[in-house]
């Protein structure tokens, strides 16, 4: 079993080539590594959206949402589909499940698009879309806000697209995308009583325009060998052309244009979707990267770029970053390196300061092969360089740390003893290549289950226990080939076993003394292990759970919602002075950008963007450190108390993972009233939580619709149709295009449309005209309007109404909060009877598919370590030894994490798993040293001389892990504290009970003391 050791020290140039190459080849890997902050993310989403602002909310359910629903829902893959209905439209989301592999994800969003594209023609008249979009999950690298102080916003639209040209020129740029412009158009304004004082009306001004503002063919010009086209234009070239355009009146004759309706150039109204940087009006372009580029070096690239923009620009025109993720995983990888050297830096301390400094040297080397090994191969596996992966290799390192202690510690005692270095280092190669490989299999096999995790949860334990796996092959093949080589060159040379004592000596006839005690009475041992153990049991209930923390950026996001119903315009205002607000404050405010009306691009992975809603506004605000923004949250939850009554605020930190922390409590059920009546008394139960930060429906509060009722027998009289009521109705009040005004490379829509003053109260609408053969017609001649309380927004999910209360609190983990709202959802429940049904979702419901998904894999994971175990020992007493010794990690986690007020996170459940393999390791070592003892010892006197020589090597892992992991536990971030405090915990008690566990255990298991035992394996030799 010493093929790799004799191989590595029979070549020692060749060794020397290898582990040069290793280095060199794991540099180049790092250097030329795409970074990232976290892990790819596949967002499994597609959007369906359907139009028809001439159907209730009620007819948008029956006539398009379900269609579209029936349809989606019958393509296998598809795992949920979440329907809103809110102004006009049907906004369709369908997940695709996350067992669906990614290369087939593109095949099921071209079948949603075949299936939908198909019911086209079967949507009811007037309904634009459906349109599918697949590309919800397309994450923002960069933002950039351009602004233009004393410029309009076409010169502001013009700047940005500009900038979005030179962006495009770099090829590292897959899209750049514009947000926030707002397009010019050319409103006649109709003055409702001018025309009815001329007794004009509104066709002949739309059949001049459309007769004139044209270009035609005119046939061609034959000239000698050659044709020229001719083409006839009657283009409009200013707007003093279309004031003085002719019209044509009956029984008035020729009319300037000016004279029927005011002519004003402006822009949309009500704007679309306005952006604003620090209170000024700004068009933003968001910067997508192309996949395999490395976004660290992309930064400098996208700054260069706009630093020569502004350079070049009109003074007044400038271009901000409002978002800019280079930066952030700059900081972030960085951070983790920066762990992962501190981890190290405390390794090769402790090495020094217990086992000499060329040991140290020799074992501590493992660490930058077995890392330039994983680097080297990480690409292969998919794997990029970001925290997740950094913190595999620092999760690693007391694994790579054990199996080079084990050897060295073998070749010290034998060099000692009298033996030759290389001999000694054959000796160990053979001992320990197999249980070190087994040892590193069973490790490799607890965290299989990550590999069969599907979704984002999927994606962050793919990364970690690829990059584990790669690390313990790289730390097995380097000590087994490489460190031996190294050790005989650095060893000093053999000589007779020296009588001089170390302390660690001391220690291991003391703990031998107590297992020679303890063997004898292995039933105290084992029992009170056990009481240990159920007693940490106990107390993991009463340690908080959360799958992902909040980010620790310097930087939050704002939530702004005034009553449903709200214009635009009154949204536009009331973000602009909170804005002007923040930025009040000073130097901590770097910068705030409020997006009105939707909620811009996806910036960050977990980031859903808030939904379009002219009464909303969502606002990213960058501060100057993390600090800062905490306060900076505090007082401007304090500030909209006063200031802004009747709007709602949520001030929230980004999330960190691929959902926002919280709890979703769902309610599905047929009456829209009764889930809208049910999720308040769900809201208000929340809202006596602590720390509460968002607390809403997805459905809002019902708004005042206009019904205008038609009596059409009177309609039919005047020769029309309900279908010229809606447009004639529409085109007044909301615009109507009739032509273009061609102004360069633009095209500016020429809008007809009543006067701001005939548009803004309910007799407007009565005295509204509509057309009916040249006549002109009041509404309220054939009409009544009934005003009406609607549902602002409807909510499906799978087909049937549900609302959604969605609750997050800084004060309290999901888990809490839904403890404190589960006495109000049973009372609830029993209320709405056997129609409803209420449902847990959010962290809850991710947490518990997590750990069902995990829980899958554990019969694969269990099954593999068995067998290993098996090969090792050919004994099912010995398997059960070694597997019995892992709930000893359980005695600790509680301690550390209640201690320290840490939550059992995602990444907790996943350093559990790396601690078994530290345990198993251990006592397979061991339990293999006992058998080779006993082959010249008694079976009592093997287990306390085995313990004695495993002292050191158990102690020095564990003490390398625990010290090794104090930086992150300390300053690796919400995202890697807790993980790094419940291994320190876990393992620093543990390391110590299975030094008494295991012995006494296998004394247990194995009742005979006399004489000398049969190792060769196999149950049926075992005495």
């Amino acid at each position: 079993m010493s093929v790799l050791t004799q191989v590595g020290l029979e070549n020692s140039r060749v060794t020397v080539l290898v582990m040069l190459i290793i280095l060199a080849v794991g540099c180049i890997s790092y250097l030329n590594f795409p970074k990232r902050e976290d892990p790819a993310i596949t967002v499994r989403t597609a959007v369906v959206v359907a139009q028809n602002t001439g159907l209730t909310s009620a007819q948008l359910e029956e006539f398009i949402a379900a269609p579209i629903e029936e349809a989606v829902r019958a393509i296998a893959g598809v795992s949920e589909v979440r329907t809103q209905i809110t102004g006009g439209a049907a906004i369709i989301q369908i997940d695709i499940k996350d067992e669906v592999p990614e290369r087939d994800i593109k095949r099921v969003f071209d079948e949603i698009r075949d299936d939908v594209g198909a019911l086209t023609q079967r949507m009811p008249q007037g309904t634009v879309g459906p349109v599918v979009d697949t590309n919800f999950g397309d994450v923002a690298a960069a933002t950039i806000a351009v602004t233009g102080r004393g410029f309009s916003l076409a010169e502001i639209d013009d700047a940005a697209t500009k900038l979005r040209d030179r962006l495009y020129a770099l090829k590292e740029v897959s899209a750049a995308t514009l947000y926030g412009a707002q397009h010019e158009v050319i409103t006649l304004e109709v003055d409702r009583d001018r025309l009815a004082a001329m007794g004009a009306t509104i066709n002949p001004i739309v059949a001049a325009l459309q007769g004139q503002n044209v270009r035609l063919p005119a046939g061609s010009l034959e000239t000698a060998n050659t044709r020229i086209p001719l083409r006839a234009t009657g283009d409009l070239r200013t707007s003093d052309d279309i004031e003085n355009l002719l019209i044509e009146i009956p029984k008035l004759g020729l009319i300037r244009l000016g004279d029927l309706v005011n002519v004003r150039r402006g822009y949309q109204d009500p704007p679309q979707t306005p952006i604003y940087q620090d209170g000024h009006p700004a068009v933003l372009v968001a910067v997508e990267m192309a996949d395999g580029v490395d976004i660290t070096a992309l930064g400098p690239k996208l700054k260069n770029v706009v630093d020569k923009f502004r350079a070049d620009q009109p003074i007044g025109i400038d271009a901000h970053f409002s978002t800019f993720q280079p930066d952030v995983v700059t900081a972030s990888v960085n951070g983790a390196l920066i762990n992962m050297a501190q981890t190290f830096v405390v390794v090769l301390l402790v090495m020094l300061v217990f086992v000499g400094w060329r040991e140290a040297l020799i074992i501590a080397s493992i660490v930058p092969l077995s890392v330039s090994f994983a680097f080297a191969w990480m690409g292969p596996f998919g794997v990029e360089l970001q925290q997740v992966s950094i913190a595999a290799i620092i999760i690693s390192l007391g694994l790579l740390v054990d199996n080079g202690l084990v050897i060295i510690e073998d070749m010290q005692r034998r060099i000692r003893s009298g033996q030759s270095r290389e001999a000694a280092a054959l000796a160990a190669g053979s001992q320990y290549t197999l249980p070190l490989l087994i040892a590193s299999t069973t490790t490799v096999a607890a965290f299989l289950p990550l590999f069969l995790l599907h979704g984002t949860e999927g994606q962050y334990g793919y990364s970690l226990g690829a990059v584990v796996m790669l690390m313990l092959v790289g730390s097995f093949l380097s000590a087994l080939y490489l460190l031996p080589r190294l050790a005989v060159w650095t060893l000093p040379q053999p000589k007779a076993e020296s009588s001089e004592r170390t302390m660690f000596d001391v220690f291991a006839d003391g703990y031998g003394a107590v297992v020679a005690w303890s063997i004898q009475r292995p039933l105290v041992v084992v029992f009170g292990s056990a009481a240990l153990i159920v007693l940490g049991g106990s107390q993991m209930g009463n340690v908080p759970n959360q799958m992902f923390p909040l980010s620790e950026r310097p930087q939050f996001l704002v939530y702004m919602d005034l009553p449903r119903g709200t214009d635009i315009k009154e949204t536009r205002k009331q973000a602009v002075r909170f804005s002007n607000w923040l930025k009040a404050r000073g130097d901590d405010v770097v910068s705030v950008t409020a997006f009105v009306g939707s909620g811009g691009p996806r910036f960050v992975l977990s980031l859903d963007p808030a939904d379009a809603d002219p009464s909303s506004a969502f606002m990213v605000v960058n501060t100057k450190n993390f600090d800062t923004s905490t306060r900076l949250i505090e007082a401007s939850r304090h500030h909209v108390l006063q200031a802004f009554p009747n709007a709602e605020f949520r001030m929230k930190r980004l999330a960190m993972g691929g959902r926002e922390p919280g709890v979703d409590i769902k309610i599905a059920g047929p009456d829209g009233k009764r889930l809208l009546h049910a999720a308040h008394e769900v809201q208000s139960a929340f809202a006596s939580a602590p720390g509460i930060v968002q607390n809403r429906n997805d459905w809002g509060p019902r708004i005042l619709e206009g019904q205008i009722n038609i009596a059409q027998d009177r309609l039919r009289a005047y020769g029309l149709t309900s279908q010229d009521v809606s447009n004639a109705l529409k085109g007044y009040f909301d615009g109507t295009q009739i032509s273009v005004f061609r102004d360069g490379d633009k095209e500016v829509p020429i809008v007809l449309r009543g006067t701001p003053e005939d548009r803004k109260s309910y007799e407007a609408i009565a005295n509204a005209i509509v057309e009916a053969n040249g006549q002109p017609l009041s509404l309220d001649q054939f009409s009544k309007l009934r005003p009406s309380l609607e549902f602002s927004s409807l909510r499906r999910v799978d087909q049937r109404r549900t609302i959604t209360v969605s609750t997050i609190s800084d004060a309290m983990t999901a888990f809490a909060l839904y403890d404190h709202i589960k006495p109000t959802l049973k009372k609830l429940s029993n209320d709405l009877g056997p129609a409803y049904r209420i449902t847990v979702g959010g962290e809850i419901e991710n947490s518990a598919e997590v750990r069902q998904k995990l829980g899958g894999g554990l019969p694969i994971a269990l099954a593999v370590m068995l067998i290993a175990l098996m090969i090792q020992f050919n004994s099912f007493r010995r398997v059960a030894v070694t597997l019995l010794s892992v709930p000893l990690v359980i005695v600790g986690v509680p301690v550390a994490l209640l201690a320290t007020g840490q939550p059992l996170s995602f990444f907790g459940t996943l350093g559990l798993i790396a601690l078994s393999g530290i345990i198993i390791n251990n006592a397979i070592v061991l339990i293999d040293q006992i058998d080779i003892e006993q082959k010249d010892k008694s079976r009592n006197d093997a287990i306390v001389a085995a313990a004695k020589k495993r002292f050191r090597p158990i102690l020095l892992t564990s003490l390398t892990t625990v010290v090794g992991l104090m930086p992150m536990a300390l300053t690796g971030g919400a995202l890697w504290e807790p993980m790094a405090t419940l291994m320190i915990g876990g393992l620093g008690f543990a390391s110590v009970l299975t030094l008494f566990w295991v012995p006494a255990l296998y004394r247990l298991f194995f009742q005979d003391s006399t004489g000398t035992a049969d190792v060769s394996g196999g149950f049926a030799v075992e005495r």
